[in-house]
């Protein structure tokens, strides 16, 4: 009898003791105080979509042109790891940021409110099969944690803890959003939402954009895109192999102010120039973006009704395949204003958000890539020596009128 006693009294200290550790306050988690810490005030938590610009990391405008590998520098980098180690931390640490800004949220696929957090990974030069980025984590985990480290310390937030375990669950989870977000040939697009940023461009930023937006046009006038493409003649068929026996190089031109592409290029480097020049005391950094718009499904894009796309001025478009755009990002002070810049949709500056509203949200998917010059593009897009009967001369040679349906 004594004994059962001794052995009711021991086991009632040891229960007592273990409620006793638990009613304590337990270690927060890092995630937990990262929340905290971008949350922030009840102002900041009302737009948390511009707060957590606050916290990302950006490649900031540059005149700088660069020069895209070729084959052999491809084979040299694919050997490297470092570079996609980096882009996936970078990654992962722009989905803490978002997820925490947004209360904790992992979304099934990226939404336009989660732009900026594939910067990294849209300018890596070399090949990276993004629906194989779990298994590249799990082998490269421990210099992606170190990068995550280094991330969290240079932003002054809440020490990151490589060793945490449950910091691996919410990686995993956010690898499964990119894996499911990879769309067309292998790239990872935003899928069309209401945006979460709430700004109201002032008169002052309207008026320095559309200078801009003039000085493009009038560029834009001035100057041609070159294209080389190959084409089969036809009357040329080997009847023993069954292939066309030869094949036909045509040198055809475009006017840049009727390519979206070319125009959204012009307007990227105009607006870098315009940095430049100008003494912009009371801005932080921007950001600059061209902006892709596809149908998820292939064919043609469609508009919110359903119909053709129509110019400011109302002149119907033909069918569109693809459309490109350029999305600037203003920062005055912490207080993040997204406009487009889209000639062919909007004779002004227009709100990101109401810019979305002229594409079907259901049947459209959005890519959005840092803005770099590039030799080859630069090379492209220039301004002919001469104009002779419909055709151009450049550097001697003549470019015919490039057929459109």
């Amino acid at each position: 009898m004594e004994y059962l006693k001794r052995f009711l009294w021991i086991a009632f200290l040891s229960v007592s003791c273990a409620l006793s550790a638990s009613a304590q306050a337990r270690p927060v988690s890092f995630f937990k105080k990262l929340s905290a810490q971008i949350s922030g005030s009840s102002v900041l938590r009302e737009n948390p979509g511009m707060n957590r610009l606050r916290w990302m990391r950006f490649y900031f405008p540059t005149m700088s042109v660069s020069e895209r590998n070729g084959f052999w520098e491809q084979v040299y980098k694919s050997l490297s790891q470092a570079d996609r180690q980096r882009a996936l931390a970078v990654y992962l640490y722009q989905m803490y940021i978002s997820s925490a800004a947004y209360g904790g949220e992992i979304p099934s696929q990226l939404t336009v409110n989660y732009l900026g957090v594939l910067n990294s990974l849209e300018r890596l030069d070399v090949s990276f099969d993004l629906r194989k980025s779990l298994s590249f984590y799990e082998k490269n985990k421990k210099e992606i944690k170190q990068w995550l480290a280094r991330f969290f310390k240079e932003a002054q937030l809440p020490a990151y803890q490589p060793e945490n375990p449950q910091n691996d669950v919410w990686e995993r989870a956010f690898l499964k959003t990119l894996q499911n977000s990879v769309m067309i040939a292998g790239r990872v697009g935003y899928v069309l939402d209401s945006p979460r940023w709430q700004a109201t461009l002032s008169e002052q930023d309207k008026i320095w954009l559309l200078r801009i937006q003039q000085q493009v046009k009038e560029n834009a006038r001035e100057k041609v895109v070159l294209y080389e493409e190959v084409f089969l003649q036809s009357g040329m068929l080997d009847k023993a192999s069954g292939h066309f026996s030869r094949r036909v190089k045509k040198y055809l031109y475009r006017p840049a102010y009727q390519e979206c592409a070319a125009c959204s290029y012009l307007t990227c480097t105009q607006v870098c120039k315009q940095l430049q020049r100008t003494s912009l005391k009371d801005w932080g950094n921007m950001q600059l973006y061209q902006l892709q718009m596809y149908p998820k499904a292939g064919g043609v894009l469609k508009s919110e009704n359903g119909a053709y796309f129509s110019a400011p001025g109302g002149r119907i478009y033909p069918e569109w395949r693809y459309h490109e755009a350029v999305l600037v990002i203003l920062n005055h002070h912490g207080r993040y204003i997204p406009v487009v810049l889209d000639k062919f949709l909007s004779a002004e500056p227009i709100a990101f958000s109401e810019w979305l509203t002229k594409f079907n949200q259901q049947e459209t998917l959005l890519y959005a890539y840092p803005f770099k010059r590039w030799s080859d593009t630069e090379e492209r897009l220039v301004r002919p020596d001469q104009t002779e009967n419909g055709r151009i001369v450049k550097n001697g040679r003549f470019y015919d009128p490039y057929p459109v349906n």
